[in-house]
């Protein structure tokens, strides 16, 4: 078994169903930039994630974070599309694929307790794509007991103060950073190109500004409170729709 679903219903944010899914069991994953780890995907359960994104129902697992763009109807055909998403996160790539062999049944649900023994000595990336607080805490809890290491971050930080344990507080702003902080928080900021870090803030060693120096896999600064690191880790916009996220941080 290379993946499995380890959770499926009401999203936490507005009702709507979404799925959980955790792949890369058996080989870790193609990811580049993480290297091998465990990927869990957090989708929308009855929508492509491409469609879920034009329509703006994407929100069920992203909630309010700026990096989704904005909807707006098209005058020529009337329908919804997405503008000025800034997400790095491609999503022809991992949540299609996943979509797809989700909609094909290839992932078989498991209970709680199977999924902490599945994932139970590995190294996990918790939100490939979706945010983890469109799911129940009380799963990623007994879900992650037993993993090596971990790296997760939530734009829910304000909601789900009790995500901190695990996940890093995603932060587009200064002002954020301050805020999550606060809350219990390390934070792992994006800010625009040419920005300088603040005070407390490490570059992220998997960045381009660091050279790509190091794969997710084998840096492991992101694991929210459980991590021994004690620094906020920040990385300049990149992806495809960093140039969007510049206009948004002005």
């Amino acid at each position: 078994m290379n993946g499995f679903i380890l959770y499926r219903g009401p999203s936490l944010i507005d009702g709507a169903p979404i799925v959980v899914i955790a792949t890369g069991l058996e080989d870790g994953g193609s990811n580049s930039k993480t290297g091998p780890m465990v990927q869990i995907y957090i989708i929308r359960a009855d929508q492509n994630p491409l469609l879920a994104a034009q329509t703006g129902d994407d929100v069920s697992i992203c909630g309010s974070c700026i990096h989704r763009g904005r909807i707006v109807t098209d005058p020529k055909t009337g329908l919804r599309k997405n503008v000025e998403r800034s997400c790095y996160v491609t999503l022809m790539h991992g949540p299609r694929v996943i979509w797809d062999g989700f909609q094909r049944g290839i992932y078989p649900e498991v209970s709680l307790a199977k999924a902490r023994k599945l994932l139970a000595r590995k190294r996990v990336r918790i939100g490939a794509y979706g945010d983890p607080g469109a799911a129940p805490v009380s799963m990623w809890r007994v879900a992650l007991a037993q993993v090596d290491e971990l790296s997760g971050y939530t734009h829910l930080w304000r909601t789900f103060p009790e995500l901190a344990d695990f996940c890093m507080a995603s932060c587009d702003s200064e002002a954020d950073r301050i805020m999550a902080k606060a809350l219990g928080f390390r934070t792992y900021r994006v800010r625009p190109k040419g920005e300088p870090k603040m005070d407390g803030e490490g570059h992220c060693p998997a960045g381009a500004e660091m050279g790509k120096a190091v794969q997710c896999a084998y840096c492991l600064l992101c694991g929210g409170n459980r991590s021994k690191a004690k620094a906020d880790i920040t990385i300049e916009a990149h992806g495809t729709g960093a140039k969007h996220f510049a206009r948004e941080a002005a």
